[in-house]
């Protein structure tokens, strides 16, 4: 549907830089100016729902108004949090092939499922169930090692974590029993390095003390775990969650990991943290050198945001990149004022972290909406700078509104000078009976590399009601 529109009745223009939904009337950015006066107090909400009505009322889908041209439906069993958790990579490209997983919920139960693109041919193959996940947060983490073997983590919530590796190089169609690592795990993220080794970590959870991060590795000649070494952990006791994400500096052999440290109930606050690792995980320091005794927490890391107490400031982050420059990249997002702010995060030549803000670069069009995370960042092998993104405009910042918000759209932030400026492009057309949300970049997260853009994934439905849920939602997949 790229550069073309469908006419809905009142008429109207609203041009996402994608797909068009036709209206008289001049645009603007929150549809309340005077020379629409023919649809008086009509606020954006109320338009795009008399919108969607009106596709509906003419036979058209709503996952048709939702896509474009290169949007691929993966599947239309979504879970709801079926491409969730952007610090773990979901598709990987080797030679001729692309890799792309998520998770699906069938009536059964939840399964973790991947299917593979042929370059040559341009056909995608059926999909494969990889296993079943225990509910909606036991979306899968995904690499690839030197021979081309796929490995991938998945499972649970707090439960031990699963693993496999594919039976064949380039090839997702069969896999290894599973092995279980770790104990009381969630949210997997998986690099492979240099050497082939495995870098698996995951939150760890407990009934009585703080809640950690455990990192686990395995050699390549070896078929079991190393580990657990707990590399960070919460101040106290009660519910954390650390959205820890790594990435290496192939040349100078450095593992890099940001995390998002949140815990407390009411919340103690939320810290965006960074460290770096010269020894395979080992020790870790700051940017700087500085050692960092383990478990770091939120007083010890290497602070990039920080609210702490009643402050009020929710922090988020998404992944982590190395740039041309060698220096660490990352996306943070904040949750404290309307519209909501997201902005990179990355270190001048003294070492002190810099905000480049995202919302200065949206269309005009989307001028007064927010930008948040879940998202996520990558450099091609160019040099070129991706970040992915979420449009969104709730009503108010309770967490029941910001998650999975019927406003959430994805956007693409572009840069080929390093962050130093960027362009954008509005990836959905806004609809807001249903979220496109979750999005999920691909990077290098082993030997794979992106050589020219990377591509990406998306949920196309709600969140559900809880993590047991069942639904129906539409997974799609770009190429940028």
């Amino acid at each position: 549907m790229h550069g073309a529109y469908v006419e809905i009745p009142p008429r109207a223009t609203i041009d996402t830089g994608q797909t068009r939904l036709c209206y008289s009337g001049e645009w603007n950015q929150n549809l309340r100016r005077k020379n629409v006066s023919h649809i008086p107090h009509l606020n954006r909400r109320e338009f795009l729902q008399s919108a969607a009505a009106g596709l509906t009322l003419l036979g058209v889908s709503r996952s048709a108004t939702a896509i474009s041209s290169g949007h691929t439906l993966l599947s239309t069993a979504g879970c709801g949090r079926a491409t969730g958790y952007a610090e773990a990579n979901k598709i990987v490209t080797w030679g001729d092939k692309t890799h792309a997983a998520w998770l699906d919920s069938e009536s059964d139960g939840f399964r973790v499922r991947i299917r593979t693109l042929d370059h040559a041919s341009g056909e995608w193959s059926d999909t494969v169930t990889v296993d079943e996940a225990f509910d909606n947060h036991g979306g899968p983490a995904l690499t690839i090692d030197s021979e081309g073997y796929l490995h991938i983590a998945y499972y649970p919530h707090h439960h031990p974590m699963r693993y496999r590796r594919s039976l064949h190089p380039n090839d997702a169609s069969a896999w290894t029993p599973y092995t279980e690592v770790g104990a009381r795990a969630t949210y997997p993220t998986l690099v492979c390095g240099p050497d082939d080794t495995l870098y698996l970590t995951h939150r760890g959870s407990s009934k009585e003390g703080p809640w950690w991060v455990d990192l686990h590795t395995k050699p390549k000649v070896r078929d079991e775990w190393t580990g657990p070494k707990r590399i960070l952990q919460a101040d106290e006791g009660g519910y954390a969650h650390f959205m820890e994400a790594m990435t290496w500096d192939w040349d100078a052999g450095v593992l890099h990991l940001s995390t998002r440290l949140y815990g407390g109930d009411p919340p103690r606050g939320h810290t965006v943290g960074y460290m770096k690792s010269m020894d395979g995980g080992d020790t870790w320091t700051k940017l700087d050198g500085t050692a960092i005794d383990l478990p770091a927490t939120a007083d010890t890391i290497n602070i990039i945001e920080q609210a702490r107490g009643g402050e009020g400031v929710g922090f988020r982050a998404g992944n982590i990149a190395i740039g041309p420059n060698r220096m660490p990249y990352i996306v943070c997002a904040s949750y404290d004022a309307l519209p909501m702010e997201s902005w990179l995060a990355t270190p001048d030549a003294n070492n002190q972290w810099q905000r480049r803000y995202f919302r200065d670069a949206l269309p005009s069009k989307f001028a007064d909406w927010g930008v948040s995370t879940p998202g996520g960042l990558t450099f091609s092998e160019n040099g070129k700078l991706y970040v992915v993104l979420q449009l969104t405009q709730p009503d108010d910042l309770k967490d029941t509104t910001i998650w999975g918000h019927p406003s959430n759209e994805i956007v693409l932030f572009e840069s080929s000078d390093a962050g130093n400026s960027f362009t954008s492009r509005v990836l959905t057309t806004p609809n807001a009976t249903r979220p496109r949300w979750l999005p999920s970049i691909e990077r290098s997260t082993g030997h794979n590399r992106v050589q020219t853009a990377p591509a990406l994934m998306y949920t196309d439905g709600g969140r559900g009601e809880n993590n047991r849920e069942i639904l129906a939602n539409d997974v799609y997949w770009v190429k940028l």
